[in-house]
């Protein structure tokens, strides 16, 4: 069923406005937390792909809650996608080690 739902929801993650990517992230938050293992984990590489942009968001909040969601889903990722995630998690180490040093520490944490 998330399947169905997740292009769109993807596509609101590159959008301008960024109250509605706030929202599209915590619906994924919530989402991924009632899906078990084996459906949580493919959706995970994909989402793993659209969230290093939102790392780099003017709004302390939007980088903070997507960097949290990128977190929760290297936790979640099972089986043969252990690969695929693993190359998405090394493209994103850079940009995360700059936010080390964010202005806002619950970003920098």
């Amino acid at each position: 069923r998330m399947q169905v739902l997740l292009p769109g929801m993807m596509e609101v993650l590159q959008g301008d406005n960024e109250y509605i990517k706030m929202k599209a992230l915590v619906v994924f938050q919530n989402v991924m937390g009632h899906l078990n293992m084996k459906e949580a984990s493919p959706i995970a590489v994909q989402l793993a792909e659209e969230l290093p942009p939102l790392f780099h968001e003017e709004n302390s909040e939007l980088r903070e809650v997507s960097i949290s969601l990128f977190r929760d889903l290297m936790k979640t990722v099972v089986g043969r996608n252990k690969r695929q995630m693993k190359k998405k998690v090394r493209m994103s180490l850079v940009p995360l080690f700059f936010r080390m040093s964010d202005e806002t520490q619950s970003v920098a944490k």
